[in-house]
Parts: structure tokens; C-alpha cells; sequence
């Protein structure tokens, strides 16, 4: 079918997040126009800007846009994310923000008459404001010595990052151990900010790769963040324009055949006689997360089972009452905060640690609406005041992920074999006519870049020309 005259190859692309709206974006600007491409999304919207919402703004008098999940980036990292945006005309800007590292003892202490919970440090990212705000609680001793502590550690741990490399597939824990990186340093500020990066619990993040986060500090050390203006619905509005898109369709299963692939599907209207549908396409494209390929496509079954997921939760709110303002952590009422940050379009992130139990961190984003953002929530949000919940898919990474995803891809492997329970796969992406893509599709962080890079090594494997300049 994708000979001579002028036979188009059908190629489907199952999701219509980042991913698959790249790929079929490049596909369908193809000079020689030989794809014809049909995108499936089981939602009723594409799902790139499916949980963003616009907002009034109070102060301004405009409507804010507030991307779901948070698509804030920063230079270094998102080099081909940045290309893209440049060669699509989307504007951003730089953007900063004020951290406010707090760890509290248990999520009953934070409706207790009495809250315990501490505001360790307020960090400005790119330190923009030069000399640290001290926390309301904190005593001018105990904050220079916070400081002094903070810039030897901290320094340290950017030191090793460029003169100690990871060993192969080798965890964070074992890193930070090797390192000899202190214990308070790493729970209190270490691990909140990269899980405020990564989504997920301190534990996961202990046991990812320590070459992801090395690769992901140094990339990004010193390098400004930059978010869109209007939001991302900008984004998706570029690269879905022209497209074939199918909705509220859930496919159910990609089944490879002498001739072609078999994509089968549901509607997800409510209507009690819709049938599964199916068509069979050259190519096949799944821009979805590896529990979902696990779910629809056999070959990849078992391998798709080792690449733990999770699920994570945003909720836009306007219950001030979650960032402890009775504790004396509030940066946004303080008068001090206000002081410094009067003409500045930082925005206020607090990073709230819960130390019982299993470690977690909690991220509450102060909109410029006045609106709040918590992801990871484990603090009561009061319903009344709760205006969106929505939930989203993390891909977790492990030294025994990684692997099975260096096999996938074919990538040369270094070291020794970290998952031993099954032979090494044998599939490789493009096989039996079906690729995968998405952020979790190379060897990094989970992140929009990802998303991009495995795009254009499709693209590329297609023969499509990519239209912005590449970056290693």
C-alpha cells in the first residue's frame, strides 16, 4: 500500500496527547504527502488540553489559563520541546517561582487546633530574589544557618552530578548513598523537588534510575523555566489542525496480520447497541501509556507489565486553609513576601512533605488568579470549595524499566542485565508494523520532551523530514 500510484499508507495513531499529536502532525506535513493519518482519542476533546480550564482573574480583570497538568519547562532540558514551540510560533516566557519547602508529621496534623508543621526554607528559583526570605517561624540564627547548610550540600550535590556519574542502572537510593548526601538534605529538599517534577512518591523516586535525575539537574542547572502564553490549548491547536481525528473512541485492541494491523474499537457514547468497530491500517502508532499497551496489544504483554504506573491526582481549589496559614507557613499573606515580591510574577509553590509512613509531597501552585493547584493532594480539600479533579496516568521509571526499554528501542545497553525474570524481549518498535511513542519512549525522565524526541525518531523512521532543527 505504499507503492506507487499515488496508494496512500493508512497509518492510525491511538492517544492525542503531546506524543500522538506530534507524530501525526509530522506525518501529515509530509512534502511527498504519502500518509494518510487517523488519530483515536476515547475522550470527547483531545487530550494534550482535556483538564485545563480558563479562569476570571480577579486582580486583572482578563481570564487566566491553568494547564493540567502543570506545563511549565526549562531551558537545557526541553531543547527539542523549545525548537518545536519556535518553529510553530507558540510565544513563551520566562517564568519564576518561590518555593516553600514545609514537612508536616501526618495529614491529621493539618486539620489538628495545632498544626506541627514547619516552613524549613523559601527558595526563588534562579535565585531571583538574592538573599532567601526567612520563614515567619524561623529565627534569624536558625535561618543563616539553614542558608550556610543548604549552599554546602547543595553545592556538593551539583558537584557530583557533573564528576560523579551513575553506575549502570544503577537507583537514586544507591546514588545518594554513594554520594554520602545527608539525610535531612534529602528528604526535606532533595526529594520534594524532584517529586514535584516527577509526580510520584518519595519511594518511586528513590528507585528510579539515578541517571534520569543526574541527566535532568545538569541539563537544566542555572537554566531559566518558561511557560505558554494562553496555556497549551495553543499547542494543540497548532499541531491538530488538518487532522483526522476520531473521538470518544477507545480502542480495545491492535492485533498484527499477514496484511496490515487490525485496530479494533468502542464508542464511548452512551449508546447501548454501538458495536465494535475495526479497520485495518499499514501502521500503527500507540502514543499511550504502557499500561494501556499492555492492555491491547498481546506482543507486549509481559514487557508492558514490568513498567510500573500510577495514578495522579490535580485538584484546582480555593481552600487557603491547605497551605497552613494558621501555622505560620503562608508566604502568600506575608507581609515580608509581599514586600520583596511587589513587581516580581513569581509564582508560589508549596512543597509540603508528610513524614509518616511512606514520605510523600504534596504540590500546592498559587495561580495568578488566586485560585490553587494541588497535585499529589493528602491534605482535606474542602468539596465546596473544589472547583476541578482530574486524574492522570504517571509512568514510573526503575534500572529494570529502563532496560526493557533500551531493548525496545534497540538502544546499545551498557552493563550488566538488571531484570532477569524473562528473557530479554525480543520485540523491537517497528516490528509487525507497530511503534510506540510518548514521554516514557526514551532513556530520561517522563517529561514533554520525551514526547517529542520519540515523535521525531518515528518521523524519522518514516522518512519525514523534521521541520525544526534537532537537538541532541
Amino acid at each position: 500500500m505504499e507503492g506507487g500510484n499515488n496508494v496512500k499508507c493508512q497509518v492510525a495513531i491511538v492517544g492525542s496527547g503531546m506524543a500522538g499529536l506530534v507524530t501525526a502532525y509530522l506525518l501529515n506535513q509530509d512534502p511527498e504527502r504519502r500518509y494518510n493519518v487517523e488519530v483515536f482519542e476515547i475522550g470527547e476533546q483531545l487530550s494534550l488540553d482535556s483538564s485545563s480550564l480558563t479562569v476570571p482573574n480577579p486582580e486583572t480583570g482578563n481570564t487566566d489559563r491553568i494547564d493540567l497538568p502543570m506545563r511549565a519547562f526549562s531551558g537545557g532540558f526541553y531543547n527539542n520541546l523549545k525548537a518545536m514551540y519556535d518553529f510553530l510560533g507558540v510565544n513563551y516566557r520566562p517564568q519564576h517561582f518561590l518555593f516553600g519547602f514545609s514537612s508536616i508529621a501526618s495529614k491529621l496534623s493539618c486539620t489538628s487546633q495545632k498544626p506541627q508543621e514547619r516552613l524549613h526554607f523559601l527558595h526563588s528559583s534562579n535565585n531571583h530574589i538574592l538573599f532567601p526570605m526567612r520563614p515567619q517561624t524561623a529565627t534569624l540564627i536558625n535561618h543563616l544557618f539553614e542558608i550556610g547548610y543548604l549552599i554546602v550540600w547543595y553545592a556538593w550535590f551539583t558537584i557530583c552530578c557533573f564528576l560523579v556519574p551513575p553506575l549502570p542502572y544503577e537507583s537514586f537510593r544507591s546514588y545518594i548513598r554513594r554520594t554520602h548526601l545527608p539525610r535531612y538534605f534529602v528528604s526535606s529538599y532533595l526529594l520534594p523537588l524532584f517529586s514535584s517534577v516527577a509526580t510520584c512518591p518519595h519511594e518511586a523516586l528513590l528507585e528510579f534510575p539515578a541517571h534520569d535525575l543526574i541527566d535532568y539537574k545538569k541539563k537544566t542547572n542555572g537554566d531559566q523555566h518558561y511557560t505558554i502564553y494562553g496555556g497549551v490549548n495553543q499547542v494543540e491547536r497548532k499541531l491538530s489542525q488538518g487532522l483526522r481525528i476520531r473521538k470518544s473512541a477507545k480502542v480495545v485492541s491492535v492485533e498484527p496480520q499477514a496484511q496490515g494491523t487490525r485496530v479494533c474499537w468502542e464508542s464511548t457514547l452512551d449508546n447501548p447497541r454501538a458495536d465494535t468497530s475495526e479497520a485495518i491500517f499499514d501502521r500503527v502508532i500507540l502514543a499511550v501509556p504502557p499500561n494501556v499497551v499492555q492492555a491491547i496489544f498481546k506482543p507486549l504483554q509481559y514487557e508492558m507489565s514490568q513498567i510500573p504506573t500510577i495514578s495522579v491526582q490535580s485538584v484546582v481549589h480555593a481552600d487557603e486553609t491547605t497551605f497552613g496559614r494558621l501555622s505560620g507557613t503562608d508566604i502568600l499573606h506575608s507581609l515580608r513576601a509581599r514586600t520583596l515580591m511587589k513587581g516580581s510574577d513569581a509564582q508560589i509553590i508549596y512543597l509540603r512533605t508528610f513524614t509518616e509512613g511512606e514520605p510523600h509531597t504534596e504540590s500546592i501552585h498559587v495561580q495568578p488568579s488566586g485560585l490553587l493547584v494541588t497535585t499529589c493532594p493528602i491534605s482535606v480539600i474542602n468539596p465546596a470549595k473544589t472547583t476541578q479533579r482530574s486524574t492522570f496516568t504517571r509512568v514510573l521509571r526503575t534500572p529494570q524499566s529502563r532496560q526493557i526499554i533500551t531493548d525496545i528501542f534497540n538502544r546499545t545497553s551498557s552493563g550488566p542485565q538488571v531484570h532477569q525474570e524473562k528473557s530479554r524481549t525480543q520485540w523491537r518498535n517497528g516490528n509487525e508494523g507497530v511503534w510506540l511513542v510518548g514521554g516514557w519512549c526514551w532513556d530520561g525522565m517522563v517529561l514533554l520532551e520525551g514526547c517529542i524526541v520519540s515523535s521525531m525518531i518515528v518521523a524519522d523512521a518514516f522518512g519525514v523530514e523534521i521541520p525544526w532543527k534537532c537537538c541532541p
